[in-house]
């Protein structure tokens, strides 16, 4: 028996130190070497304007794609785009240049007290001309559709749509401001940027693998890149301009505006068709409403808000017996074989 034992102690040696032929390395195909280094996201550019003051921006797709400013939420950064990319192959498959401007005090831009939505609004022509564009779409979500209204009526006659998500003409009225503000809840979070930026449990978006933790590290960027410590003042002062703002004038607007609103959206108020209808009274309204859905429509019906900026806005995209559809709006009808969005999502 301890022969045994002792021959096969031996043989096991013999077979870890002889080759293992069965191990020989396979010949690589060609496409496995990269030429190229894969993209860890878009680069935040910086302008520095005639007064000095240092404006930081992203220019993400070709130069000859359709322009679109987009504006993020409540104290975000420039990088709060990296939540758009779950998509980003369709944005490019649509050919939709996205460009954003860093707003007062977030990120990597120095806080200036003195500093309001015009202004916010001058460094994103500032940008706009820098990059050569003229004609561009606007979207806006949650916080940032006041500073989108602002661009947009500043703008009327290089407008080519104007996109709405999750927001609300109404952030500027007095029932809105001060201690009254909903958002004004949010300066508590700075230092917890997992609850700054956390969805609910039951958001569909969960269901994107990464999401969620490129919005914990766009809440982190966004209040403490600078050593500022989650400092809340920033956040009160765009707070403030709601209100000193107060209703925008966008009379002028004559563009499509669409609007896309959760109705179980506990954040905003009930602004249905009709105050949208008055905010932009000389503009062609389509309202995209979601029975059951919360403050996350931007991201959940992100692929249609690109088609609609890409001109597709008379169709809705929906999933029909699992294959992806463009239909007119008055053919749409839920059932277990119909759903609105991409296949993508989950039933």
């Amino acid at each position: 028996m301890v022969m045994v034992t002792f021959m096969k102690i031996i043989l096991l040696l013999i077979g870890l130190l002889m080759p293992v032929a069965a191990l020989a390395k396979p010949d690589l195909p060609g496409n496995v070497l990269p030429e190229v280094f894969d993209s860890l996201g878009p680069t935040v550019q910086e302008l520095v304007l005639a007064d000095g003051r240092r404006v930081h921006y992203i220019d993400d797709g070709e130069p000859d794609w359709l322009p679109v400013v987009f504006t993020g939420g409540l104290g975000t950064s420039v990088r709060v785009i990296r939540l758009l990319d779950f998509l980003r192959s369709m944005r490019e498959t649509l050919q939709i240049r996205v460009i954003t401007v860093e707003r007062n005090g977030f990120g990597q831009t120095e806080y200036d007290p003195d500093l309001d939505m015009a202004d916010f609004s001058e460094d994103v022509e500032a940008v706009l001309s820098h990059v050569g564009v003229d004609k561009f779409a606007v979207f806006g979500i949650s916080g940032g559709g006041p500073y989108t209204a602002k661009i947009a009526s500043r703008n009327t006659n290089r407008l080519l749509s104007v996109h709405m998500a999750a927001t609300s003409p109404s952030l500027g009225q007095p029932s809105r401001c001060g201690q009254d503000s909903p958002a004004s809840g949010y300066r508590d979070m700075l230092h917890q940027p997992m609850r700054f930026f956390g969805f609910a449990p039951d958001s569909p978006m969960h269901q994107v693998q990464g999401f969620q933790d490129t919005a914990f590290d766009e809440a982190a960027r966004a209040h403490n890149l600078r050593g500022q410590m989650a400092d809340a003042t920033p956040l009160d002062h765009e707070i403030s301009l709601y209100c000193k703002e107060g209703a925008i004038d966008t009379s002028n607007v004559k563009v499509p505006v669409f609007v896309y609103r959760g109705l179980a959206d506990t954040v905003l108020g009930e602004e249905d068709l009709q105050v949208w209808r008055n905010t932009f009274p000389a503009a062609d309204v389509t309202m995209r409403e979601y029975a059951g859905e919360g403050h996350d429509v931007q991201y959940r019906h992100l692929d249609q808000i690109l088609l609609d900026i890409a001109g597709y806005g008379d169709d809705v995209l929906v999933c029909a017996n699992n294959k992806n559809k463009l239909i007119t709006p008055e053919k749409v009808q839920a059932t277990d074989n119909v759903r609105l969005g991409l296949c993508a999502w989950p039933k």
